[in-house]
């Protein structure tokens, strides 16, 4: 299979997952999906943190490239990276101020959709790894760092959510 094929099965596996995930929690998701007016506050922040990074990052990939010196990576990949890490630091400053999970949630869905958004992309990274598509011509590609770029910031904001779910877990029994 090549690279485009594996990525196709990539994006289908996603959008499965996504419709299975919100099909299930449709019906809690009336219940459950209110945020209070302090994690509506703290979330426009995160998204003003969130626009502010993408915006920076952008700015770096343009400079970069007007200089040419954007050579380890495709400018696709660039802009794709500064996006994602964008959404990450968003969702990781919402994790860490209590205000990504709604009032009456308890955060296992949302560890779900993380795990396995993880190990897809893991698996996909490891294979690229392994194969040594890794790089074409000594450039990373969108091709075979986006899964890459998608491990790192979906692992990274998994750990917060595990890390602060088991604080909160501890604060609320004590």
């Amino acid at each position: 299979m090549n690279t485009g094929t594996f990525f196709a099965v990539g994006i289908m596996v996603g959008v499965i997952v996504m419709i299975v995930t919100c099909s299930l929690s449709r019906k809690k998701q009336k219940k459950e999906c209110e945020y209070d007016e302090m994690q509506l506050k703290i979330r426009a922040k995160g998204y003003q943190i969130g626009f502010y990074t993408a915006l920076f990052l952008m700015m770096i990939v343009v400079v970069l490239s007007e200089l040419d010196w954007l050579t380890a990576v495709t400018p696709g990949f660039a802009v794709f990276a500064a996006l994602i890490i964008s959404v990450t630091v968003f969702t990781i400053y919402c994790v860490l101020h209590d205000a990504f999970i709604s009032v009456r949630g308890d955060g296992k869905n949302q560890i779900a959709v993380f795990s396995l958004v993880v190990l897809a992309e893991g698996l996909a990274s490891i294979r690229f790894i392994m194969e040594g598509e890794l790089l074409k011509s000594g450039t990373l590609t969108f091709d075979c760092g986006a899964p890459i770029m998608m491990f790192i910031c979906f692992l990274a904001i998994l750990i917060t959510l595990i890390v602060k779910t088991v604080r909160n877990r501890k604060e609320a029994e004590e």
